[in-house]
């Protein structure tokens, strides 16, 4: 298998507007493109269940209000069982 197989850093808070989703519309038809800490309760909730179930990670997802730190801990939780999160890149400061 080609390609890099280090192991993917832990994520962050501040990662969350790193990882975007294509996600159902609430309002209506269609999809919206929106980063994890855009998303609601709800559209998080079901992502990560499906994303979970495909990889074949167990995991119990919380009803209710799901709060940073939470999803930090979901995707870790991912991410160490090898499932690969795709992140943008951070900016870089004007050189």
């Amino acid at each position: 298998m080609a390609g890099n197989m280090s192991p993917q850093p832990e994520m962050t808070v501040a990662d969350l507007n790193r990882v975007y989703i294509v996600v159902p519309r609430e309002d209506g038809p269609g999809t919206l493109n929106l980063t994890v800490a855009q998303m609601s309760d709800r559209q998080f909730r079901e992502w990560i269940a499906a994303k979970a179930e495909i990889s074949g990670v167990q995991m119990i997802v919380p009803s209710g209000r799901i709060g940073y730190e939470t999803r930090v801990y979901m995707l870790n939780r991912l991410i160490s069982s090898g499932v690969r999160i795709n992140m943008v890149p951070k900016e870089r400061p004007d050189l």
